[in-house]
C-alpha cells in the first residue's frame, strides 16, 4: 500500500502493531509535511527489498538486513525494536516438544529474516539439530498442516489462537535464556547514496521519529486509543498493552551487545557476511 505525501524522499513502514510508537502522528507533522515525503508500506522482507533497491530511501530494516548488504545503509542512532525475555510477536508454533524437532522440517513465514536467523541460530547452536527449512507465505494453521513446527512473526503471532493444541516457544525467550542478552529485530536505516545529497533531511527525520517514538511510548494507553480505537475495557488490550511495554525501542549498550552477539553466530552459520563495525549516521555533521 502506498501512502501518498508529495515525493521529495520515500519511506518504509512495517505494517505491524509493534511499529506504532514509530509512525502514530509522524504524518500529521508539518516538518514531516514539509519535506514531502512517500510512504512506502508492506512488510519486513518487502521493505527490505525496497530499500535494497533505491525503491525508498529509509526506514526499519530486518537487522540481518544490515548486515547483508553493510556498504549500502547507514543507521539511524537510538532507533530500533528488540525484546529483553519475551517479545509476544516471534512464535515457533509446535506439534511436538521442541526437544523432539531434530530432523524435523520446519515452515518459516517468508515475511522474516532476521527472526528465521534467530531460529536457525537456536537449532543450530542452542540445541545442536539439523533442521530442514522450508519458507511459505500461507496461514500458519495452514504452516502447520504441512509440517510439525512453524514460524510464525508480526501481528500473525501475537493473535493467533489454535483450535488444536500446540507448543508456543517465543523465540526471544529463547534467546535471552540462552545469551542473557537481548534481541534485535530492527534497525533504522538510510541509503548511503541519499544522505550524500539530502543530510539535512535525513537528520530532521531522525529528530522527527525519535521524538515522536519517545512521546508515543509515554503514553501507550493513549497510543492505544487512538491508533488502535482500543480501551482497557476491551478483551485485546492487556495483551498489546504487555506487547509494548515489554518491546524496546532504543538501540542502547545492551541491544547493540545482542545484535553484535547474533551478527557473530549469523556469520558463523555462513548465513551472512563478517559483520564490520556498526555505521551509523551521525546527525552533528
Amino acid at each position: 500500500m502506498k501512502t501518498h505525501v508529495r515525493a521529495a524522499g520515500r519511506v518504509g513502514k512495517i505494517s505491524y502493531i509493534n511499529c506504532l510508537p514509530f509512525y502514530h502522528r509522524l504524518f500529521e507533522n508539518a516538518a514531516w509535511d514539509a519535506h514531502r515525503y512517500d510512504v512506502y508500506e508492506s512488510y519486513p522482507t518487502k521493505v527490505n527489498l525496497a530499500m535494497r533497491t533505491g525503491k525508498i530511501h529509509i526506514a526499519p530494516v530486518s537487522s540481518l538486513e544490515y548486515l547483508n548488504h553493510q556498504d549500502q545503509y547507514e543507521i539511524l542512532p537510538d532507533l530500533a525494536i528488540g525484546s529483553r525475555d519475551f517479545s509476544g510477536s516471534v512464535l515457533l508454533l509446535s506439534k511436538e516438544k521442541i526437544e523432539n524437532l531434530d530432523g524435523e522440517k520446519i515452515i518459516l513465514s517468508r515475511q522474516s529474516l532476521s527472526s528465521a536467523a534467530m531460529l536457525r541460530i537456536l537449532m543450530r547452536f542452542k540445541y545442536k539439530f539439523k533442521v530442514d527449512f522450508v519458507s511459505s507465505t500461507a496461514s500458519p494453521q495452514d504452516m502447520l498442516k504441512k509440517s510439525k513446527a512453524a514460524l510464525v512473526i508480526g501481528d500473525e503471532a501475537l493473535f493467533f489462537e489454535s483450535p488444536e493444541f500446540v507448543y508456543k516457544y517465543d523465540l526471544s525467550e529463547l534467546w535471552w535464556n540462552w545469551t542473557d542478552k537481548p534481541f534485535c529485530f530492527s534497525l533504522w536505516a538510510v541509503r548511503k547514496d541519499y544522505v550524500r545529497d539530502h543530510r539535512d533531511e535525513v537528520r530532521s527525520f531522525w529528530r522527527q521519529i525519535r521524538d515522536n517514538r519517545t512521546r508515543n511510548l509515554a503514553d501507550i494507553e493513549g497510543l492505544l486509543k487512538e491508533a488502535m480505537q482500543i480501551s482497557f475495557m476491551d478483551a485485546k488490550f492487556s495483551k498489546v498493552y504487555g506487547y509494548f511495554f515489554n518491546l524496546n525501542y532504543y538501540l542502547d549498550e545492551g541491544t547493540q551487545e545482542g545484535l553484535e552477539l547474533f551478527y557473530r553466530l549469523a556469520n558463523r552459520l555462513r548465513i551472512a557476511p563478517k559483520p564490520r563495525k556498526v555505521d551509523f549516521f551521525n546527525p552533528e555533521r
